[in-house]
């Protein structure tokens, strides 16, 4: 489906662009928020339970999902599902919430978080788990416990130890993934946390393909583990494998003339920008010219403006 087919049908709102975030009803997204510079973003206990207190109450206001978090010293982590094209209000009225906060507790002034946050789409059911155990893994891999489920600060327990009493974390959607029985999920779950502790992988702050990175070195195991074969999740976005198999079809027809083609092209760009590819890397991956994408984007750019302005219609 075309990204300007999705905006008229109205499930995206806007075009994805440089720092814009795309958000559209359905869209699960891994969030990456962290600290200015070097200073800690959790001080006391009291910091952790008042994100995680605002983070409850704005899942209800702005009727969002949350299938995972973890907030870390420095950094945290959120994986959500949109209901509504709310994606930018919501984080600004979180992220600003909680710097007032900070700042009046501690007395200081000044940016708590280092800028805006980072967004990556999950595209299919491996991605969404993969997604889940980067996230759970985190305090794994920055030395603060040796057990995930133990970390305090994570919504890792609620995957591996039955659970009966109330909280904001819709884990079960996750686990249902795994199968019908609660039970037998959470003992998928934990045994590709446990094959996942294994790989060395980047984090989102050195590298922004880390959680790519991490997918594709689970993948196999994801699949064999869960009996998963990459179901594509609602949203108009490919799969990992069926991303792949339209590029190598792309890159066999050669030189692209006709209009069927080039609008398969325009497709897969956007889909590799969604997946937080950058312009050169997907010329490399398309095997095209920067100047093809750069045309794509100023006849989006117009586009966009007739749009806006009621001018255009598809």
């Amino acid at each position: 489906m075309d990204v300007l087919d999705l905006v008229n049908k109205g499930k995206i709102k806007r075009l994805f662009r440089a720092r814009q975030k795309l958000s559209f009803p359905g869209a699960i997204c891994h969030i990456t928020q962290r600290a200015a510079g070097k200073e800690p973003l959790f001080v006391e206990e009291g910091d952790n339970l008042f994100m995680l207190y605002l983070t409850k109450e704005i899942k209800k206001e702005f009727s969002f999902e949350v299938f995972c978090h973890c907030l870390m010293p420095n950094h945290l982590h959120l994986l959500i599902r949109l209901s509504e094209d709310n994606l930018s209000k919501a984080m600004k009225q979180l992220y600003g919430e909680y710097a007032r906060f900070f700042n009046k507790k501690y007395e200081r002034k000044g940016h708590v978080f280092g800028g805006a946050f980072r967004q990556a789409l999950c595209f299919d059911e491996n991605y969404l788990l993969a997604a889940s155990l980067y996230i759970h893994l985190n305090p794994v891999r920055a030395n603060l416990s040796k057990d995930p489920a133990k970390y305090r600060w994570s919504s890792c327990k609620l995957y591996v130890e039955p659970f009966e009493g109330e909280t904001f974390v819709d884990y079960k959607f996750i686990l249902e993934i795994l199968g019908n029985d609660f039970e037998q999920g959470r003992k998928s779950y934990f045994q590709m946390l446990k094959e996942a502790r294994t790989i060395k992988t980047y984090e989102v702050w050195e590298n922004c393909r880390a959680l790519e990175s991490f997918y594709n070195k689970t993948r196999n195991f994801l699949s064999s583990v869960a009996g998963l074969k990459g179901k594509e999740l609602d949203g108009g976005f490919l799969g990992a494998e069926a991303l792949e198999k339209k590029i190598s079809e792309l890159k066999l027809k050669g030189r692209l003339r006709s209009p069927e083609n080039l609008k398969a092209r325009k497709f897969l760009i956007e889909q590799l920008r969604a997946r937080g590819y950058a312009n050169g890397e997907i010329a490399e991956k398309l095997n095209i010219s920067r100047q093809a994408i750069y045309k794509k984007d100023k006849i989006d750019i117009v586009k966009s403006v007739k749009l806006s302005e009621g001018k255009w219609r598809l």
